[in-house]
């Protein structure tokens, strides 16, 4: 056999066995992403700490952005720090929410009523951060979003919170 078939022979090998490493890498990753998930679910049910609430929340919310089904079992979990006594918590479980699997019938209402009625002004902007992360989903809530967009001062983070979220649900500017 000659030198350059013994290459050719040699670098398809090596393409297939980088192939299924890249495969495998892929299925030890989806894992290693499930058992995080499982992790900071866990810690949002138990943990007392404000700053480790915050950081199972936005976990749990980036992985919902890979993976839907990462955090389907932490939604009833993730609905109820929508009503925690700290702001901070409840900024970050507006936006996790939004970016989660939730029912569009459980969530819009929800987060709607963050946005109407919280009175921390951070919790308005992540109900509107996570109606948008639901888009089109999030139609029902245009209505508020565009009353708010018109009550507040445009160029207010609040302001542009809801003038962006309209922009996500609606796809258009308003």
């Amino acid at each position: 056999m000659s030198m350059r078939r013994i290459m050719k022979v040699l670098s398809i090998g090596l393409f297939a066995l980088g192939a299924f490493a890249i495969v495998g890498a892929d299925g030890v990753d989806a894992a290693n992403k499930q058992e995080d998930a499982k992790k900071f679910h866990e810690q949002l049910k138990t943990t007392k700490d404000v700053k480790k609430k915050i950081e199972a929340l936005e976990e749990l919310g980036k992985l919902s952005t890979i993976m839907a089904s990462y955090s389907e079992a932490a939604i009833p979990d993730i609905a109820k720090a929508l009503e925690d006594k700290d702001a901070g918590v409840r900024k970050a479980a507006a936006i996790s929410y939004g970016k989660s699997s939730a029912d569009p019938k459980d969530a819009v209402p929800a987060l709607t009523k963050l946005l109407k009625e919280d009175k921390s002004e951070d919790v308005k902007i992540g109900a509107a951060q996570g109606l948008a992360a639901m888009g089109s989903n999030a139609k029902d809530a245009l209505g508020d979003l565009r009353d708010l967009q018109k009550s507040e001062d445009k160029k207010s983070k609040l302001g542009r919170a809801a003038g962006e979220a309209v922009k996500a649900i609606a796809g258009k500017k308003k």
